[in-house]
């Protein structure tokens, strides 16, 4: 029984000198940190001493006042500015800016015509430069007018961005309007037409008149509108166009003033037919002397390079026109023969000839006369069926000189000679005095009349 309680004293001494090991550890560590952390705290002592005694004979220093001055002034500019930028920063940085942005109105618009809202307006985005880059790139964004759960009638709408982020701030100028909501009306036209991009069409080509799928269509639109309406077109276009063509032409609505109307056409392209001819003619090219031919002269031949010229244009025209003359200045001629080169007119209505110059050459000889006797008198122009008789003195007949070169007067017999009396200003009864006219079939002679003037007597 005594040796195990010897035993268990023995075990208790041990643990005791353990513990007494570990303390002693454990002081000789603390003495070992407070030591390093001693030395730690002396030195940053004498580094701050340093330090300390180094700025203090710089910054008192009169050598050294003019740089530190600047120093300091650098680094209360910078903290300044930093402050400044980082409340900038905190604010909106962008605003764009949009003209003539189209306005859509959100309405049934098969059912209810609206007018009233403004064709464009201006938009103003506020945010950051990514946000406005972003709304722009993917350019969803449009301005509406909500008329949603409106009826007919005069009312004022808000004008409102729509698909814009939340990030962004949108406002519109104007940002309301007064808009008025009619029903649609239904009403039927018949169909004109235009030709449009005629420039880009040869214009030897002539156009018939086109011939529509149907004549009429149906136009929708509040009743106000339609009682505006002038017409309704089928725009044509004819560009290169060189042979017969059909093609599905838009159909437009103008008013009386000739502007585009917003209406609904159903339907809106009409299926259209057009001839195309090439309608031409030759006709010969003649010169009319303009002038006297000075020296007692007169033409007595012309030849030129071109004898005939073809000419383009609606066959109606053409059957008018059977030669083209050219008006030949005289009055300088001094010598034979004369060579120039004079352009050819285009008369009215006549689109496109061959030929642009022509080169005459002229040929002079001695000027003769040659009278040609009791030619009758004629009336012209008598519009308005008056009854007429010479007066009882006058004559029923004059004599007309005829003048130029003896090769031309040998051709002349008198029976293309006209003597006449123009009626076209006569608004009266009674016993006038009129003026002669004469006329002659050849250009380069020169007609003239023993009397140039006559009495008629004008009753109703």
């Amino acid at each position: 029984m005594a040796r195990p309680k010897k035993k268990k004293e023995q075990e208790e001494k041990k643990i005791n000198e353990n513990k007494v090991e570990l303390a002693k550890t454990i002081a000789q560590q603390s003495q070992k940190i407070a030591r390093s952390y001693a030395s730690i705290e002396n030195t940053f002592a004498k580094a701050f001493r340093w330090v300390s005694a180094w700025f203090d004979k710089i910054l008192f220093n009169q050598r050294y006042a003019k740089e530190v001055a600047l120093i300091l002034a650098i680094i209360l500019y910078v903290a300044t500015n930093s402050t400044d930028s980082l409340s900038i920063s905190r604010q909106p940085a962008y605003t764009n800016t949009y003209t003539d942005q189209p306005v859509t109105a959100e309405v049934n618009s098969a059912v209810y015509e609206v007018t009233g809202l403004p064709e464009s307006v201006t938009v103003y985005l506020m945010g950051d430069l990514s946000d406005i880059q972003m709304a722009d790139s993917q350019a969803t964004q449009k301005v509406v007018a909500d008329l949603n759960g409106l009826g007919e009638g005069t009312h004022q709408v808000d004008l409102k961005v729509a698909n814009i982020s939340s990030r962004i701030t949108a406002v519109v100028n104007p940002s309301s309007a007064v808009i008025t909501i009619s029903k649609k009306q239904s009403q039927e036209f018949q169909i004109g037409y235009d030709f449009i991009n005629t420039k880009d069409m040869d214009s030897v080509y002539a156009l018939s008149e086109p011939e529509f799928e149907k004549d009429s269509v149906l136009v929708r639109a509040s009743d106000a509108t339609i009682r505006s309406i002038s017409i309704v077109k089928a725009l044509i276009d004819v560009s290169n166009v060189t042979g017969d063509f059909t093609v599905e032409a838009p159909l437009v609505a103008y008013d009386q003033q000739g502007n585009r109307m917003d209406v609904d056409i159903v339907p809106d392209k009409i299926k259209t037919t057009v001839k195309v001819t090439r309608p031409e003619k030759d006709v010969p090219i003649s010169i009319v002397p303009i002038g006297e031919v000075p020296n007692n002269k007169a033409i007595s031949r012309y030849s030129l390079d071109h004898q005939a010229v073809t000419i383009y244009g609606p066959q109606e025209v053409l059957d008018q026109i059977n030669g083209i003359d050219i008006q030949v200045p005289v009055s300088s001629f001094t010598s034979s023969p004369q060579v120039l080169s004079m352009p050819i007119n285009l008369p009215s209505g006549v689109r496109k000839k061959s030929v642009s110059v022509v080169s005459i050459t002229i040929e002079l000889a001695d000027k003769v006369e040659k009278v040609i006797e009791d030619i009758p008198i004629q009336w012209k122009n008598n519009t308005q069926n008056y009854k007429l008789t010479l007066d009882e003195n006058e004559p029923q007949t004059v004599n007309v000189t005829v003048s130029g070169a003896q090769e031309v007067l040998d051709t002349e017999d008198g029976s293309a000679i006209s003597v006449y009396i123009d009626l076209a200003d006569v608004t009266q009864t009674g016993t006038i005095e009129l003026p002669l006219h004469v006329s002659g079939g050849n250009k380069l002679a020169t007609y003239t009349l023993d009397k140039q003037t006559i009495k008629i007597n004008v009753t109703k």
